[in-house]
C-alpha cells in the first residue's frame, strides 16, 4: 500500500466518521427508520438486567416487532448504556399519532415524535444521552462495514487500488447507509457481520491448502454472532459449507468439509442456538417469525411479481437515501442521478462479467470468489423479494447485508474499461456525487423537515374566533385563514394557511382537524394533525405564541364533481373525543372550494379512471342521490370500457355498505345493462352504460356510508373471484373500489 493509497483510505474512514456523527446529531431522536421502536428494545433490556421480552401480538409494547429480531445488537447497546437512569423514555418519545409514515403529503407531519424545544440541548442526560451512545456505536458499526468493503475489493482484485478505495467511498459516503449508520437500528450489526462472513468466505476459497483451525472458528463465531444479529444471515451458510468442499477438493483432502463444517458449526450453534430453541418453546417456530408478521402485520393480499415491479422506485429511493419513516425525501433528480450511476455501474460489471466468461480470461480461481458475492447479491435480493412480498417494506436498505459486494462491483463497473489513468477519474467523479449529496442531506433535506414553524405576531383585537378548553382556562384563537386552493379536482389537494394564536396556556395535546363538507353534510376529506404540520404540542405551547399552520387536505379520487364543498376547522382530543368550543359552536367554516370535474376524453358524468385487472375501466359515474333516506330507492349508473378482449362474463356488483361492520345496506349484482351487455361482448371504442337501482335498507341507521363497486365471477366450487383494482403505476389493490360517500337519512317518520 503506498503512502497515497494509506492517505486516502485515511480520508475516507475519517469523513466516514465525520458524516455518520453528524447524521447521528442531526436526525431527531426516534426519527430514523423504526428507531422509535429499536430503541425501546434496547432500553428495556438495560433495565431488566438484559431479560428478553416474551412476545405477544395481543399485547401492544413500547418495542412492538423488535422484541422477535435476534438480539445481539440490542444487548449490546444495552451494555454500554445500562448505568444512565432512562425513566424520562416516554417523555422523550412523545409519539406523533398523525404522523405520516411511508408518504409525502404536501404539509409536511413527518416527525414521529413530538420534540420539545430543548430537546437537543447539551449536556445531554437521560434517554437522550443513552439513544446518542447507541448511535454513536451504530456509527462504531458503519465504520467496520465500510473497512470490510475496502477488505473484499482487495480480496478480489489484488493490486487494483481504484477499485479497492472506490468500492470503500461508495459504502462510506452512501446517503442512506450514513443515515441507518447513525441511527439506532440491528441493521448496523447484521450489516458488519453479513458482509464480513462474505470477506472470510471469500478468502476461505481463494485457499489452495487446508485452513488453519482459527480459520474455522472465527467463521464459526461470526456466522453463530450474525445469526444473533438477523435471520437473514443464514442464508450465507450454503455457501459456508460450498467454500469448505472446495477447498478439500483442492486440497485433495475431505478434512476441511468435515473438520472446518464440525468446527464452524459447533460454534456457531453454541453462539446462537439457545436463540433459536427459545423460540420454538415460546412461539413453536425456530425463527419467531410468526409472532413477528403477527404484530408487524402482514399486506391484505401477498404481492405478485407485478406488485413488487411498481414499488421499484421506493425499493431505490430507500437504497439511495429515503430518510425519516421513509416520508423525507431527496429532490427527484438527486435520485435520477443516482439511479444513472447505479445503473451504468451495474450493467458494466455484468458486460466485464459476460466478457471474462466469453474470451476465458479469468481462472477458475478467479471466478469463484467471485462466485461467491454474486452468490450472496442475489441470495440477499430474493430474500428480501421473499419478505416484502407478505409485509409492506419495499425499502432497498433491507440489501445492505450485501452492500459491500455491490460497492466492489459497482467500482469494477465503473473502471474496468477505460485507461488506468483515467481509473481513478471515472470513480472518482462518481465517489464525489455520493460525498456531496451524503455532506448535504442532513442540513438541506433532514433538518428542514422536522423544523417548527416561526413565531409570528398579531395585532390584538385581530382573532375571529377563540376556542376554549372545556375543563380548563386554556384558549387558543383563530387569527386568519386563506385558502389557496378555491378549485381542485379528485385526487389533488385543498392547501390552505390557517394562523393561529395562543391566548392562555392549555392543558392538553390538541389535534387540529380540516374538513370539507359536502352540500349533503357529508365528509367528503379531512386532515388530522399536530399543529405545526405535527412539530408543536400544544401544551408545551405559552400564551402568546402564534404561527402560520400550512394544511394540505386530500380530496379522494372518489370525491364526487362538481360540487361545492364548506371548509371548516377545528380542535379535538384524540383520546377523548372531545372538542374545543368557541361560544355554542366547534366549528369554524372557513370558506368554500369548487371540486371540478377531472379533464377527460370521455362524455360521461364525473370522469374517474378506477381499472380492473387491466380488463375494465371504469370512465365514469352518476348518483341519483347523496342522501337517500332508508327505504328509498337510488339510482347508480356507472360508464365502462374495456382495455383489452374480456374472455368471461363477469358480474358487476354495487353495494352501499358501512365499511367499519362491512354490513351491506343495499346492493345490486348483474351482469352490465341489466344483463343485455356482457363483458365478453364489449369492443374497443365502446361505452357501456351500466345502470344498478339500489332499495336502502329501511332498517338503516343513519350516517355516512361507502359505495363500493366492483365484478366478479363466480367459479364452480361457489367461490366468488373478484377482479382487483389496477393502481396508476400498474400495481395491485383491493378487490373493490369506493365511489362517492353518501348519507342515508332516517327514514320518513321515524
Amino acid at each position: 500500500m503506498s503512502r497515497i493509497h494509506r492517505l486516502i483510505f485515511a480520508a475516507i474512514l475519517s469523513l466516514y466518521g465525520v458524516l455518520g456523527v453528524t447524521y447521528s446529531v442531526v436526525t431527531p431522536l426516534f426519527e430514523a427508520s423504526d428507531e422509535l421502536w429499536h430503541y425501546p428494545m434496547v432500553e428495556t433490556l438495560a433495565r431488566n438486567q438484559f431479560t428478553l421480552p416474551v412476545q405477544n401480538a395481543a399485547v401492544q409494547t413500547a418495542w412492538r416487532q423488535e422484541g422477535s429480531q435476534p438480539p445481539l445488537y440490542y444487548l449490546a447497546a444495552a451494555l454500554l448504556t445500562a448505568g444512565i437512569d432512562t425513566s424520562d423514555l416516554e417523555t422523550v418519545r412523545r409519539i406523533n399519532p398523525h404522523a405520516d409514515i411511508g408518504t409525502l403529503p404536501p404539509d409536511g407531519n413527518a416527525n414521529m415524535i413530538v420534540h420539545r424545544a430543548d430537546a437537543k440541548a447539551l449536556p445531554w442526560g437521560g434517554t437522550v444521552l443513552a439513544a446518542h451512545i447507541a448511535r454513536f456505536f451504530s456509527v462504531l458499526l458503519g465504520m467496520g462495514t465500510v473497512i470490510v468493503t475496502y477488505l473484499l475489493a482487495r480480496e478480489l482484485f489484488p493490486g487494483q487500488p481504484t477499485i479497492h478505495l472506490g468500492a470503500m467511498a461508495f459504502n462510506a459516503f452512501l446517503p442512506m447507509f450514513l443515515f441507518i449508520s447513525g441511527s439506532v437500528n440491528n441493521d448496523n450489526a447484521s450489516n458488519l457481520l453479513g458482509n464480513l462472513l462474505t470477506w472470510l468466505i471469500v478468502r476461505l476459497v481463494k485457499r489452495s491448502d487446508a485452513p488453519p483451525l482459527r480459520d474455522y472458528g472465527v467463521i464459526g463465531v461470526v456466522t453463530g454472532m450474525g445469526l444473533l444479529a438477523k435471520l437473514n444471515i443464514g442464508l450465507l451458510i450454503p455457501l459456508i459449507a460450498f467454500s469448505l468442499g472446495i477447498v478439500s477438493v483442492r486440497a485433495k483432502s475431505w478434512r476441511p468439509l468435515i473438520i472446518g463444517g464440525a468446527v464452524s458449526g459447533a460454534l456457531t450453534i453454541a453462539i446462537a442456538g439457545w436463540w433459536y430453541v427459545r423460540n420454538v418453546q415460546l412461539y413453536g417456530d425456530p425463527t419467531g417469525l410468526n409472532v413477528f408478521l403477527d404484530i408487524v402485520g402482514r399486506r391484505a393480499i401477498p404481492a405478485s411479481f407485478d406488485q413488487l415491479w411498481t414499488e421499484r422506485y421506493s425499493f431505490t429511493q430507500a437504497f439511495w437515501g429515503f430518510f425519516g419513516g421513509v416520508n423525507v425525501a431527496m429532490p427527484a433528480p438527486v435520485y435520477t442521478v443516482f439511479d444513472g450511476i447505479g445503473a451504468f455501474g451495474l450493467l458494466s460489471a455484468v458486460v466485464f462479467l459476460f466478457a471474462n466468461a466469453t474470451r476465458r480470461r479469468w481462472m477458475l480461481t478467479q471466478w469463484l470468489p467471485a462466485s461467491v458475492t454474486l452468490a450472496w447479491i442475489m441470495l440477499t435480493f430474493l430474500s428480501y423479494l421473499r419478505w416484502t412480498a407478505e409485509t409492506p417494506a419495499s425499502q432497498g436498505r433491507l440489501i445492505f447485508g450485501a452492500l459491500s459486494s455491490i460497492c466492489v462491483w459497482l467500482a469494477v463497473g465503473w473502471t474496468w474499461w477505460v485507461p488506468k489513468k483515467a481509473k481513478a477519474v471515472m470513480v472518482g467523479g462518481a465517489a464525489a456525487w455520493f460525498f456531496t449529496i451524503a455532506a448535504l442531506a442532513p442540513f438541506t433535506v433532514i433538518q428542514p423537515a422536522y423544523a417548527r414553524p416561526e413565531p409570528i405576531a398579531f395585532q390584538p383585537g385581530a382573532a375571529l374566533a377563540t376556542y376554549q378548553e372545556p375543563d380548563g382556562d386554556g384558549r387558543i384563537s383563530l387569527m386568519g385563514a386563506d385558502i389557496l386552493t378555491p378549485e381542485v379536482q379528485p385526487d389533488t389537494y385543498v392547501l390552505l394557511n390557517i394562523d393561529w394564536q395562543v391566548e392562555a396556556a392549555l392543558s392538553r395535546n390538541w389535534s387540529l382537524f380540516v374538513h370539507l363538507y359536502s352540500p349533503d353534510g357529508v365528509v367528503i376529506g379531512q386532515r388530522d394533525v399536530y399543529p405545526g404540520s405535527g412539530a408543536l404540542a400544544t401544551a408545551d405551547l405559552a400564551a402568546g405564541y402564534a404561527w402560520r399552520n400550512f394544511v394540505a387536505v386530500d380530496v379522494p379520487s372518489s370525491a364526487y364533481a362538481p360540487m361545492e364543498v364548506t371548509v371548516i376547522a377545528g380542535w379535538y382530543d384524540l383520546v377523548t373525543g372531545e372538542r374545543l368550543r368557541y361560544g355554542a359552536d366547534d366549528v369554524y367554516t372557513l370558506g368554500s372550494v369548487e371540486i371540478l370535474p377531472r379533464a377527460s376524453a370521455f362524455d360521461v358524468p364525473n370522469p374517474t379512471r378506477k381499472q380492473f385487472d387491466d380488463q375494465a375501466e371504469l370512465i365514469g359515474y352518476a348518483m341519483s342521490d347523496l342522501s337517500p333516506e332508508a327505504g328509498e330507492q337510488i339510482e347508480v349508473t356507472l360508464y365502462w370500457r374495456r382495455l383489452r378482449p374480456i374472455a368471461q362474463d363477469y358480474v358487476v356488483f354495487v353495494h352501499i355498505i358501512d365499511s367499519a361492520t362491512l354490513r351491506i345496506y343495499a346492493g345490486s349484482d348483474a351482469q352490465p345493462a341489466g344483463w343485455t351487455a356482457p363483458t365478453s361482448t364489449w369492443v374497443d371504442g365502446a361505452i357501456i352504460e351500466d345502470t344498478h337501482t339500489l332499495t336502502v335498507d329501511p332498517a338503516a341507521p343513519p350516517g355516512i356510508y361507502e359505495v363500493e363497486i366492483g365484478l366478479y365471477i363466480q367459479d364452480e366450487a361457489g367461490n366468488f373471484n373478484r377482479l382487483r383494482v389496477t393502481t396508476p403505476d400498474g400495481g395491485m389493490a383491493t378487490d373493490y373500489a369506493y365511489l362517492s360517500r353518501i348519507r342515508i337519512l332516517p327514514h320518513e317518520g321515524t
